[in-house]
């Protein structure tokens, strides 16, 4: 009698435990999407509609988004905007694979360092070095030019993207695999492109996905490098529907404007989530 007592009293302390659980992360989800959900339901509001925001979901309509996608120049903003994140990746993939599987690769204690060097690199803000890296820049006569984000793109991000190669061709890469590659007569980038890049796919996407995203939702180096309104990215021209002294902010439009800038790399996202979970977690299994 008395365990079954017990018994009760254990279940009902840990169906107590699991209500709490429960309203805490429904309340912490509630905070966490309410701006989502305002900042959706006024970019479905006429532009001129400047009721509460907490009136949610009262007006479906698709004016702001037109006016937005008018305001923006939305396609040659698209296309500034993917042009940089692409080669900016592009380049960095490229450029962490071979420095992450070398380094990986090599045994004594110049690996080591090299290691802790990248290691290091993650804790100094590129926004540090804006100055000296703005006038370097500019005396070689670059710093109006699409490359001079790109470049700076690729330097801030290859310190984290290195130590997460590294780690993941250690963890995900057998050794032996590259031996046998090697006793049949393959050279070593034909083993590195046949054997290695295939299976650190995973790692490359986590690599996308983790730059990629703050490469296009970037604002400060676009701000800083690009002043043509030819050239600027999508996150750039939202600051037309900033007000001033004079013109209010155009809220319902900047919301429409923020929408459409994520709609593309939403749609990558879609297509490269079932590598990216497994790119992060493998890398991090064993140095």
């Amino acid at each position: 009698m008395e365990k079954t007592t017990i018994k009760d009293q254990n279940r009902k302390k840990h169906f107590i435990r699991e209500i709490i659980i429960t309203v805490v992360l429904l309340v912490f989800f509630a905070i966490w999407l309410s701006p989502l959900l305002i900042s959706l339901s006024a970019s479905l509001r006429r532009p001129d509609n400047l009721s509460s925001y907490f009136k949610m979901f009262t007006e479906f309509s698709l004016e702001s988004y037109k006016a937005a996608f008018k305001k923006m120049n939305y396609f040659r903003s698209l296309a500034n905007s993917i042009i940089i994140t692409f080669s900016s990746v592009a380049i960095l993939v490229v450029v962490v694979c071979l420095a992450g599987y070398a380094i990986a690769r090599i045994k004594n204690k110049v690996g080591s360092f090299l290691q802790i060097f990248f290691m290091a690199g993650m804790i100094v803000a590129a926004q540090m070095s804006i100055v000296p890296m703005y006038k370097i820049l500019n005396a070689v006569g670059i710093a109006n030019t699409k490359l001079a984000p790109i470049l700076l793109y690729v330097t801030s991000s290859i310190s984290f993207s290195v130590f997460l190669c590294i780690n993941f061709v250690k963890s995900s890469v057998p050794y032996s695999l590259e031996e046998a590659a090697t006793i049949d007569g393959a050279g070593v980038l034909r083993t590195f492109f046949t054997i290695v890049v295939p299976l650190i796919k995973p790692a490359i996407v986590a690599i996308i996905i983790t730059q990629g995203v703050p490469i296009w939702n970037d604002f400060f180096f676009s701000m800083m490098f690009l002043s043509t309104p030819t050239q600027k990215t999508l996150p750039l021209v939202m600051l037309n529907f900033i007000g001033d002294m004079e013109n209010a902010t155009q809220w319902n439009q900047l919301f429409a404007a923020c929408y459409l800038s994520a709609v593309p790399i939403l749609i990558v996202y879609a297509f490269l989530q079932r590598y990216f979970i497994s790119g992060l977690t493998a890398g991090a299994v064993k140095g």
